[in-house]
């Protein structure tokens, strides 16, 4: 009898490295560029390249000329020696795909935006000779290996060059299903493992072994500090920690345990956007297994997996796709705008309306962006490289350098270099630019930026030697490669690739000139991407924060003005229908046939049971404020569409007969239908009136709770299906209560000093512990017009605590006192509110 091992066959792994899939170029293209169908694909690689070139428009002979000719044709030696032909042409063809497919694409990401070769034929869309960018940061002849092997070349997977592609968020799949189609069954997806990291480990083990409480365990976490954005091990946050080793010698069980778990794989994924390719069938090169979702993925991660297969890094990005609508709105190409355009550059002097900026919408970039206030794109560049852990060390000595010129040089011998960054080796171009002129070449340049950066001690031994002989032979200041040597230690964990960060910044422009040039068309895209986001109300709330700076409203849906989706409206933008929390895509052909159907209460309820619209889909179209022309509230409406739901077609005509006479009561009419009769027959009994109250009574329940405060029920509501409220701002709610209330908007304006009283949604709530061991809380709370922190220490911790039975949930309503500093307000208190509404039966228990 068959065993269950028997099932399973033998891998026959090939341990030679990464074969290029079978790749052949589509004949339409060679037709289209009039070369010859039997071209080698080196020599048609070198025809993209000089069509390329032709385009750049350089006057032949030139000095300019010379040098990207001469750059142009060693990048394609040295693609060729290297056996990379056919990995280029590759990523070139799932470019091409996108622009015949009028799929959008970034301008490169990562060190491929160091190649001049990649330029020319549309892969990258940065000049990399003009923006003095590195084709050594991208490949490296002296580390790059291949090897023959009975006819056939292999690649070193560990070092091959690796092109990232940005792709249009939305049509990703496309390119992906492109993929797969041209190499069938040599594809799939790859696995992540996640391994228990330091903070989750102490936090889990206190929870489970020591009963110790969430709140306890976050503040636990909270000492273990950060280095350049890594979270130390235990053992270095239990030397370094005072804090922490105290817990841990209160709790040395949790702390062993956590010892013994470290590094375990805590669960599997698949990696968001990597892809892999094989020349053979992809079980043939790796194991494979089926995820969630019934995709192939590996079962080797990307490390060993990419030993064997190409790697394609396939990001779909959403920036692409905002930036490409907007031109398409307004009739532009992106590739015309100027990246030093004045407008983009006056609205980053003072920025205060980030949303939607690639990469600096952050408030950590934004933070940064407002220091440095950069004037072009190398200033701005710099903004992406220095908002990371690590280089935030450099940003006032940077910023200094920008605002007043002042540059702090660290030897006359590198400060034509360190200049552009006012002293900061903040890009691993400068450090192959510093190591080149010392001697060395730039591939050796790159090699010893690497080795050091990854902290190869051995090797690094040899290299130091290296420099110092460097600095010999050509007779230099040996405090030279005193300097270059420390520079390559302290830089390595914070330097950051040019070729990337430039990239990035053209992007980032670009989407700022679009914003602040067409902001209507530029919101407008936003708000349409937001039914993609994982939150899409928070995101609604975020942009329509901002229209206000813009002179702008965001409309509240209206069953008849509102499309599906977000449109324009004068100088306003109408909310989509579709976007209403509690309305599915599956509504729109019955949201279609409901629209217009109706004149009164009870036409609306019955037009939109024929439309199969369900009650549920109605109640949210009310809550929301969409249904305009009632004059009764509208949680007595959703309660009346509950009971009109519970009953029968004839009942219903009979309510619609006394409707006008009873002013369209539905609970008065169907008191009055008890016993009615019409040609004999009793209207409703009394034994089915007792059942319809029955089971409309929950629905009833929730209604009188609600009615007690009426306008806050809209406010939650509208804030909780839209994202914001249309109909009052929180602050006039509670203003009769509070006279002396502000809107956050109002706090943001206040002068350092001066101590508002506010109220606000808490957005979230962090408790944390500062570099000197001191406890401190930031709540992120805010209002229809804006957002703030604010941050609570010491005893008005406790006394929060105390007051509110806990601190303060995301959700809550609090109201805030406390004193104007900087961009927050440290409280003295934090009060929640105990305003309830109610939205599900479950919650009637706890009423």
């Amino acid at each position: 009898m068959e065993s269950f091992i028997d099932n399973f066959k033998s891998i026959n792994l090939n341990l030679h490295g990464v074969r290029l899939p079978s790749f052949e170029i589509d004949k339409k293209h060679k037709h289209k560029i009039k070369v010859s169908e039997d071209i080698s694909n080196y020599d048609f690689l070198r025809e993209l390249c000089l069509r390329g070139f032709k385009k750049l428009k350089i006057k032949k002979g030139s000095k300019e000329y010379i040098e990207y000719r001469d750059r142009g044709r060693e990048e394609l030696k040295i693609l060729k020696d290297l056996g990379f032909t056919d990995y280029i042409l590759l990523v070139w063809d799932v470019i091409n795909f996108c622009k015949e497919n009028d799929i959008p694409i970034g301008l490169g990401r990562g060190s491929a935006a160091g190649s001049l070769v990649l330029y020319l034929i549309g892969v990258t869309g940065i000049d990399p000779v003009k923006r003095g960018l590195y084709f050594e940061r991208f490949v490296s002849k002296i580390r790059a290996k291949k090897k023959v092997v009975n006819g056939i070349t292999y690649l070193d997977g560990t070092l091959m060059c690796d092109i990232d592609l940005d792709i249009c968020y939305y049509n990703r799949p496309r390119v992906l299903e492109y993929l797969e189609d041209k190499f069938k069954g040599k594809t799939s997806k790859i696995l992540t493992l996640n391994t228990l990291s330091t903070k989750l480990l102490v936090k889990e083990c206190g929870k489970i072994i020591s009963e110790k409480s969430e709140q306890e365990m976050n503040e636990v976490t909270s000492m273990i500090p950060k280095m350049y954005g890594l979270v130390k091990s235990l053992e270095e946050s239990y030397e370094e920690v005072e804090k922490f080793k105290i817990w841990c010698d209160e709790n040395p069980e949790v702390y062993d345990i956590a010892l013994k778990l470290r590094g375990l794989i805590k669960n599997k994924g698949v990696h968001p956007s990597g892809m892999l390719l094989s020349y053979d069938a992809m079980d043939e090169s790796c194991p494979t297994e089926l995820s969630s979702d019934k995709d192939s993925v590996s079962s080797f991660d990307m490390n060993w997996a990419s030993l064997f297969n190409v790697k394609l890094d396939l990001l779909g990005l959403r920036g692409v796709s905002v930036a490409d609508d907007v031109c398409k709105k307004v009739g532009i190409e992106m590739s015309k705008i100027n990246l030093e355009h004045p407008i983009i550059y006056q609205n980053l002097q003072d920025l205060r309306c980030s949303h939607g900026l690639f990469q600096i919408e952050a408030d950590l970039a934004c933070r940064v962006v407002q220091k440095v206030k950069p004037k072009n794109l190398e200033e701005l560049s710099a903004v992406l490289a220095l908002a990371r852990p690590g280089a935030l060390a450099f940003v006032d000595q940077y910023a200094s350098y920008t605002n007043s010129g002042v540059n702090d040089p660290i030897h006359p011998f590198f400060d034509d270099i360190l200049l552009e960054t006012g002293g900061v080796a903040l890009y691993q171009e400068q450090l192959m630019r510093m190591a080149h002129k010392v001697g060395f070449t730039l591939d050796e340049a790159e090699v010893l930026r690497r080795i050091v950066g990854k902290k190869k001690v051995s090797e690094a031994r040899k290299w130091k030697k290296k420099i110092r002989d460097k600095v010999e032979k050509n007779n230099l200041e040996k405090e030279v490669g005193e300097v270059l040597w420390k520079v390559l230690q302290d830089s390595a964990n914070y330097s950051f690739n040019k070729s990337h960060s430039i990239a990035y910044a053209a992007l980032a422009a670009i989407t700022v000139y679009l914003k602040f040039k067409y902001p209507q068309q530029f919101f407008l895209s936003l708000l349409k991407m937001t039914r993609n986001e994982p939150d899409p109300t928070r995101e609604i709330s975020l942009i329509q924060k901002e229209l206000y700076d813009f002179d702008m409203k965001l409309l509240p849906p209206h069953l008849t003005k509102s499309d599906m989706d977000f449109t324009i409206e004068d100088e306003n933008i109408r909310y989509g229908l579709l976007s209403i929390k509690g309305i599915s895509d599956k509504s729109i052909e019955k949201l279609n046939k409901f629209r217009n159907k109706y004149a009164n209460k009870f036409e609306t309820f019955q037009a939109a049971k024929q439309a199969g619209l369900n009650v549920g889909a109605l109640s949210a179209l009310i809550q929301a404020g969409a249904l305009q022309g009632f004059t009764q509230s509208r949680s007595k409406v959703v309660y009346e569409a509950q009971v009109w739901n519970v009953l029968t077609e004839r009942e219903k005509k009979y309510v619609i007969k006394l409707a006008e006479e009873y002013d369209y009561n539905l609970v008065n009419i169907l008191k009055k239908l008890v016993g009615y009769k019409d040609n004999d027959k009793i209207a409703i009994k009394e034994s089915r009136y007792e059942t319809i109250k029955k089971k409309s009574e929950p629905y009833r329940q929730i209604f009188v709770l609600n009615s007690k405060s009426e306008r806050f029920a809209n406010w939650f509501y509208e804030r909780k299906l839209l994202g914001y409220s249309h109909g009052e701002a929180l602050r006039d709610i509670f203003i009769d209560k509070r006279p002396n209330l502000s809107s956050v908007r109002q706090v943001n304006d206040l002068n350092i000093g001066q101590r508002p009283v506010f109220i606000g949604v808490v957005e979230d709530t962090i408790s944390r512990v500062s570099k000197n061991q001191n406890k401190y809380v930031k709540i992120n709370i805010s209002d229809e017009s804006g957002i703030i922190d604010v941050l609570m220490f010491n005893d008005n911790i406790e006394e929060c605590r105390s007051m509110n039975n806990g601190l303060p949930e995301k959700g809550n309503i609090v109201i805030v006192k406390g004193v104007k500093k900087d961009e927050s307000v440290f409280a003295n208190l934090v009060s929640v509110q105990d305003n309830k509404v109610y939205t599900k039966l479950s919650e009637l228990k706890e009423a």
